[in-house]
């Protein structure tokens, strides 16, 4: 019931945004209920250039703390302290909840930096805490001058007393949850095993991640943990009144906005677009303008593809220019770079050693690979009401008119203005009253037929038409038909001018992170580890009473922090720390 009422009071606020001047939505209010918060952690906060920084982030009702339904996208930034974003990532939200990764590359200078996640929904409301991780990121390969952020200190001194460091705690967590490691110390490629718990009559099913990272005397900043920033974030929140909402908030998919301009002065009204994702599994959507010229496309997660087409549906595509809108713009001026990273002369052994395993783990990176989790298997959207035809079946012809003419019947061509059009044909009806065919290759929807026809069918796998009138999105076409070819590559070569071809950044895809096997049998026992992370498991959710992990330890012997954190299902914060040793 409250999902249904937080969903209503998006809609009419939405609405009022959209269709309402800014003088009659003054009094539109957002509710605490209605916003969104952000807890984001990572597995660490200082990096050599050549690390992986891990992150997990919790999109939050900032009432309750529980998962927010809201928005299906969100937004991670690194920033460094001339306040310059330089890398901007999406990130899917499974119920609230999203992790990725980073490779530090070798091109950031030494110095301070912030890790930024917030919302497009976040973003009207300027009170909304975009949440922010301070991190140390140190190049090795680079001269670094001394600045306001960074100081170099040539005489012997512990560096670590004087910074915020995360230190071993067990906070108070109302004794929900718990873990116990199988031993306190190991033996190099070693396996271990976490048995994670719950403390309580009710399983404390929830949102956690486990982290297990080698320590060191290199300083690393105190990361906010979750009941710190519980006690926070609801009085940090208050009902809200915008004048406009700049942002609508990706409630259902990722989105997809712009524009249109025509280059003759037409009205840009309830105009069509399509925008095709082309490839074997494909995306093909149609929008309508508003009066404006805008558009909005939305997304599905899967195909993750990034290369996508847009065009105007018009009988003079080319009289319009698509213009996209960019990715949303955080405004970092405010931002605050207070903390000092102080790099003394006995760290040096430290930074040298943890460069070298970066390197020599990089040198590998073919034999440890993450892999990425395999998506759904997305069928044509007319999937199952289609007539198929597998031209190898069939004697093979090598144009579009042969194939028509002695193969797939359903279909007919005719000359329309000097030119071959294609058709569909229907004993019953006559499917032109109801528009042209919908007429689609590998996913890219064909404006005008004629250009088929000089095509080499030998390169088609199959035809699939549909021979009854057609909805799709706002238009109503005479029938579907739809040409997949055999390298799904038809886009590749098809360019128009009236085509807009773009890159669309799709949220980073979902990965199973590598964790090395060392049981018998296993053909790793010539490549070196020096892996500083054993384990990021970012997707524990404590299903039933008790969960077990496993993973081996490296080459690296030292003392090693395991630190698993999150929110119950119910918005309870839980962080546990204990440290493990190597030997």
């Amino acid at each position: 019931m409250e999902r249904i009422k937080q969903l209503l009071v998006l809609t009419l606020l939405i609405a009022n945004s959209l269709f309402v001047s800014a003088q009659q939505n003054k009094n539109s209010t957002l509710t605490k209920s209605s916003q969104e918060t952000i807890f984001l952690h990572s597995n660490t906060t200082t990096f050599l250039t050549g690390e992986t920084l891990f992150y997990k982030l919790y999109c939050l009702n900032p009432i309750n703390n529980k998962p927010s339904l809201i928005s299906k996208i969100a937004y991670i930034e690194l920033v460094d302290n001339e306040k310059q974003s330089f890398q901007k990532n999406k990130v899917y939200l499974d119920k609230g909840i999203g992790t990725g990764d980073y490779f530090i590359p070798t091109t950031l200078k030494t110095g301070n930096y912030k890790l930024i996640a917030y919302t497009k929904w976040m973003l009207n409301n300027p009170k909304s805490q975009t949440y922010e991780i301070d991190l140390f990121i140190i190049n090795p390969f680079q001269t670094q001058e001394p600045n306001a952020n960074v100081t170099f200190d040539n005489t012997l001194k512990n560096s670590v007393s004087s910074t915020n460091i995360s230190t071993d705690s067990n906070l108070d967590n109302e004794k929900r949850i718990d873990f116990e490691l199988d031993k306190n110390s190991y033996y190099t490629r070693d396996k271990a095993s976490i048995k994670v718990k719950s403390l309580t009559e009710i399983t404390q099913k929830g949102n956690y991640s486990i982290s297990v990272r080698k320590k060191d005397q290199i300083p690393a900043l105190k990361q906010t943990t979750p009941q710190e920033f519980a006690k926070k974030t609801a009085r940090n929140y208050s009902d809200y009144s915008p004048s406009s909402f700049l942002f609508i908030p990706e409630l259902r998919a990722e989105l997809i906005t712009g524009s249109i301009v025509s280059k003759t002065n037409q009205d840009l009204n309830n105009k069509s677009l399509s925008i095709s994702l082309p490839g074997k599994e494909y995306v093909l959507k149609i929008v309508k303008t508003n009066s404006q010229g805008k558009f909005t496309f939305l997304l599905d997660q899967f195909p993750n593809f990034s290369n996508a087409i847009i065009q105007v549906l018009d009988e003079n595509p080319s009289d319009f220019t698509v213009i996209l809108d960019p990715l949303p713009k955080l405004d970092t001026s405010g931002l605050q770079f207070s903390s000092k990273l102080n790099l003394t002369e006995d760290l040096k052994k430290d930074i040298e050693e943890r460069s070298t395993a970066s390197q020599i783990q990089n040198a590998y990176y073919q034999t440890k690979k993450d892999s990425l989790i395999q998506e759904a298997v997305i069928s044509p959207f007319f999937n199952s009401i289609e007539k198929t035809y597998v031209l190898d079946d069939y004697t093979r012809f090598p144009t579009l008119k042969e194939n028509v003419v002695e193969i797939i019947l359903e279909l007919y061509y005719r000359r329309v203005n000097d030119k071959n059009q294609l058709f569909v044909r229907n004993g019953h009806k006559d499917l032109t009253a109801y528009g042209p065919p919908l007429i689609i290759v590998d996913g890219l929807l064909i404006q005008d037929s004629s250009d088929l026809f000089d095509y080499n069918m030998g390169n088609v796998d199959k035809v699939s038409l549909i021979n009854e009138p057609y909805a799709y999105g706002p238009k109503l076409y005479g029938g579907l038909i739809s040409f997949e070819t055999k390298n799904s590559d038809f886009a590749i070569n098809f360019v128009k001018k009236y085509m807009k071809p773009t890159e669309v950044q799709r949220p980073n895809p979902a990965k199973i992170y590598y964790n090395p096997d060392y049981s018998a049998g296993n053909n790793l026992k010539r490549i070196p580890d020096y892996r500083y992370q054993l384990l990021w498991e970012p997707t524990l959710s404590l299903d039933k009473k008790e969960e077990t992990l496993s993973f081996y330890t490296s080459d690296l012997k030292g003392d090693f922090e395991v630190v698993l954190e999150g929110f119950t299902d119910e918005g309870k914060p839980v962080y546990i720390t204990k440290n493990i040793t190597v030997k």
